[in-house]
């Protein structure tokens, strides 16, 4: 009898251990989102990235408190935009303790963004201390393992600053006539073929330091012979199917990274341009082309948008046409009360029955998943 007291006594203990352990082994981070997943403004959070003044959280005081109150789920810095002063990135050493700051006020796990595409698009170049790199169009005239070299060299200075999302690659085909990305070259090629060889060079360098790709401009700016920064840009003449090859390709894949939406009107697809349209995002870019992961806006703050659109029925469509995470730059017309006002337009649209609870959990879900692989 007592060797049976025994044996279960040691079986209690080591069952106790067993589960003490899987307490102290919960993935990283894993604590933070279960508080998430039980927590609406917290899920609603997620679902926004902000831009944000200054060089420090002392000169942004509206960023910090909505970091502190778990209300955005990312933030993106910028080296200026037009005469826009001040701007976040000075060099390598303020960047890194910016960068420190934001992840340490946080409430819970942060996306740090950022436009590093190369060429003109750059955010982070000889002008703060980095190095300056190729455009992707000229990427696009050599081999496919150049491309990775350099992305990886992208990634690995991003990656010591303290950044884990990168807006790029851009999937867009070259168009010369494109003011937008022919005109800039931030196209690898003409052909999707090459476009795709050179994107996932790109996107796998991105990826294997740590940093999350996002292919842009879904379903193709390519061929847009307007620029969406300034206002309405329609593709219908334009846009071509095969401009959704990349898409299908990198989803065959089992890519895992971001996917950003353009905000290009296409009047065969939909009344509205593409952030704003349930066909164009669920119905084409999840239903058709089976995309599970995050789908992030292009900056609902351009002209295409709120040119034509209030805020709140701006984040309506956004949301209820599939996006995952609402993009802020907070630069064009600065507004220091910005992330609470959009914070407040969601809760307030869950209160009215526009937006479902369910909605916004399906966002958080994808995003809580990709947060887990990356951060």
């Amino acid at each position: 009898m007592k060797k049976i007291w025994i044996a279960l006594l040691c079986c209690l203990c080591l069952c106790s251990f067993q589960n003490a352990h899987a307490k102290n082994s919960l993935p990283k981070h894993e604590k933070e989102f279960q508080e998430i997943d039980n927590d609406l403004d917290a899920m609603i959070g997620q679902m926004l990235m902000f831009g944000m003044r200054g060089q420090s959280l002392a000169e942004d005081e509206e960023i910090r408190k909505i970091l502190q109150e778990g209300k955005a789920g990312g933030i993106i810095l910028f080296y200026t935009h037009g005469n826009i002063v001040p701007y976040n990135l000075a060099n390598k050493a303020q960047i890194t303790n910016l960068i420190k700051e934001l992840k340490q006020t946080s409430k819970y796990p942060l996306f740090v963004a950022v436009d590093q595409e190369g060429g003109k698009v750059q955010r982070l170049s000889s002008k703060n201390g980095f190095t300056d790199y190729p455009t992707a169009y000229s990427l696009g005239k050599q081999n496919d393992e150049h491309t990775y070299q350099i992305a990886k060299k992208i990634a690995l200075e991003l990656k010591e600053c303290g950044f884990n999302v990168n807006f790029a690659p851009s999937v867009d085909l070259h168009n010369p006539n494109s003011p937008a990305i022919g005109g800039k070259e931030r196209a690898f090629h003409e052909t999707a073929l090459e476009t795709i060889n050179h994107a996932y060079a790109y996107a796998k360098a991105m990826k294997k330091n740590g940093i999350v790709p996002t292919l842009k401009h879904f379903p193709g700016h390519g061929n847009a012979l307007k620029d969406t920064h300034k206002g309405f840009t329609d593709i219908t003449a334009t846009w071509q199917e095969k401009e959704l090859l990349p898409y299908t390709k990198f989803i065959d894949k089992e890519y895992d990274g971001m996917i950003m939406v353009a905000h290009v009107y296409h009047k065969h697809l939909d009344s509205v341009p593409a952030t704003l349209s349930y066909n164009a995002v669920t119905k084409l870019l999840r239903e058709r082309l089976k995309f599970g992961g995050v789908v992030i806006t292009d900056d609902m703050q351009m002209g295409a948008i709120v040119n034509h659109y209030s805020l709140k029925e701006s984040i309506y469509k956004a949301i209820a046409a599939g996006n995952d995470i609402l993009l802020f730059s907070n630069n064009f017309k600065y507004d220091p009360k910005l992330p609470e006002k959009v914070h407040a337009c969601i809760a307030e649209l869950v209160k009215e029955g526009k937006i479902s609870k369910k909605r916004i959990q399906e966002s958080w879900f994808r995003i809580r998943k990709l947060k887990s692989a990356y951060l």
